[in-house]
């Protein structure tokens, strides 16, 4: 892997301070790492060195899936409770047990988190394009202080959300500082998107606030969220990563919804976050021991290749209105779930997933931003890689056929390279993109590649039919 010399400061302020009127960011598209020397050198996350990541626009008339990877800083506590949080009670052998960023080699390396992350946008590339571009810097400088101003727009959106309290994020909340609920409105099943499109004009129009995440964002006249501070009892305290990631979501999506460059338009979003746990830090493809976040929202995926059996272990679910807990949290809201004329089951009739960016029009009806996130503790050497792609290599091709295609590559770039391959060749129509991050196993999986015969056979028939149409 690619490795360029740099300095690492003595000191760094690892928790993201706020000055008035300009927030600004310590993200950047490196990784510090400390040389056997002593001295400083910046690895460089670039696709086709570091990692692997290729898109195809497929058949569509336009690319709206996107990528984003950056490394971000986070504050030294918050990682530490993180690590304590996902440690099993009473495993304190654990090599990363009292794991801290001193340990970890200062704040300058131990702060440190990789973010990759897959959106597949509809309705346009907008919201996808703009998430690639500005999530991680919401993720990183979310705070505390913003919580309270968020859930109360999420109130303001009426229908589902009508008497939300913060989800996660209730304990930050002023609840004196929400307002009264607002009125609820029974969702009904539409034919199309553009129905329940046209059912939001004939409501009410609200004029749209032209809210921006962050107020360092340059946006004449926009709105930024209201800083109003925790409870007392919360006084002192950090966000979860769980918590941090929510409240990113939540806000980027108002964003969205509130800026007319969106309307129409949303997407779906997986980011897996790699967090050295060693002693000094090591870059997340060399790190023998690694705490792994995913925060997920929609039909985007990541699966997990453990160096064992080769064995494709999926780290995110299909927020599809199928799906058991999704069905269970829209139950109550009563318009129940159609199945289209291609099998496909939609949330209204005309939803595909239950959990996205944008989609202005549904959010009253449940559609709701909130990611589920979960961390997982791992020795590097014990997973292989994290491969993630969006739904137009998933609709054509099981998560043990992608993980047998990225055993067989010598650099993970290879790998992205036979899995859009292997989904442009059975026919795959949509956007489809895929990304490949090694981990300290890379190379080393105990795969019998499982779907080898499966493969050839699929193929084959593609191919048989394409011979009949000459």
């Amino acid at each position: 892997m690619a490795v360029r010399a740099g300095g690492c400061r003595a000191t760094h302020v690892a928790r993201l301070r706020v000055v008035p009127s300009v927030q600004r960011h310590a993200y950047h598209e490196y990784v510090r790492v400390r040389a056997p020397g002593g001295s400083c050198a910046r690895v460089p996350l670039k696709p086709g060195q570091t990692f692997g990541a290729l898109a195809s626009r497929g058949e569509r008339a336009r690319q709206e899936d996107a990528v984003s990877y950056a490394c971000v800083m986070l504050p030294c506590e918050q990682l530490r409770q993180s690590i304590v949080d996902a440690t099993p009670r009473g495993q304190t052998r654990d090599p990363w047990f009292g794991w801290s960023c001193m340990e970890a080699g200062g704040p300058d390396l131990g702060a440190q988190v990789v973010w990759f992350a897959c959106f597949d946008g509809h309705g346009g590339a907008s919201v996808s394009q703009r998430l690639a571009a500005r999530l991680h810097a919401v993720f990183e400088a979310a705070e505390p202080d913003m919580v309270t101003d968020t859930v109360r727009y999420m109130r303001s959106l009426g229908g589902y959300f009508r008497r939300y309290t913060g989800g996660v994020l209730e304990r930050w909340v002023r609840k004196d500082r929400l307002g009264r609920a607002a009125t609820y409105e029974a969702p009904q099943r539409y034919a199309s998107l553009s129905a329940l499109a046209a059912s939001s004009e004939a409501a009410p129009e609200r004029a749209l606030e032209h809210y921006v995440a962050l107020d360092g964002d340059e946006a004449p006249g926009a709105r930024h969220t209201e800083r109003i501070a925790p409870p007392d009892e919360m006084r002192g305290k950090e966000l979860t990563l769980k918590e941090r990631a929510t409240l990113a979501w939540l806000m980027m999506d108002r964003e969205i919804q509130q800026n007319e460059a969106y309307e129409g338009a949303g997407s779906t979003a997986s980011v897996v976050l790699v967090h050295s746990l060693d002693k000094p830090a090591a870059p997340w493809y060399a790190s023998q021991y690694v705490s792994l976040t995913t925060v997920h929202l929609g039909d985007t995926r990541f699966v997990l290749c453990p160096v064992q059996d080769g064995r494709a272990v999926p780290l995110t679910t299909f927020h599809h209105p199928d799906d058991p807990v999704e069905a269970e949290r829209l139950s109550r809201l009563g318009a129940g779930v159609v199945t289209d004329s291609f099998g496909e089951n939609r949330w209204m009739g005309t939803l595909a997933n239950t959990r996205a960016f944008g989609d202005a029009d549904a959010k009253r009806f449940g559609v709701t931003p909130e990611p589920d996130v979960s961390t997982h503790l791992l020795r590097g050497a014990d997973v292989a890689f994290v491969v993630g792609f969006s739904d137009g290599i998933s609709d054509v091709a099981s998560d043990q056929e992608i993980v047998d295609l990225c055993c067989g590559a010598a650099h993970p770039q290879e790998a992205a390279r036979r899995v859009l391959r292997y989904a442009e060749n059975l026919g795959t129509v949509d956007n489809a993109t895929v990304v490949c991050v090694p981990l300290a196993g890379w190379g080393r999986a105990r795969n019998e590649d499982s779907t080898r015969a499966r493969r050839k056979e699929r193929l084959s028939k593609v191919d048989l039919y394409r011979d009949r149409r000459k």
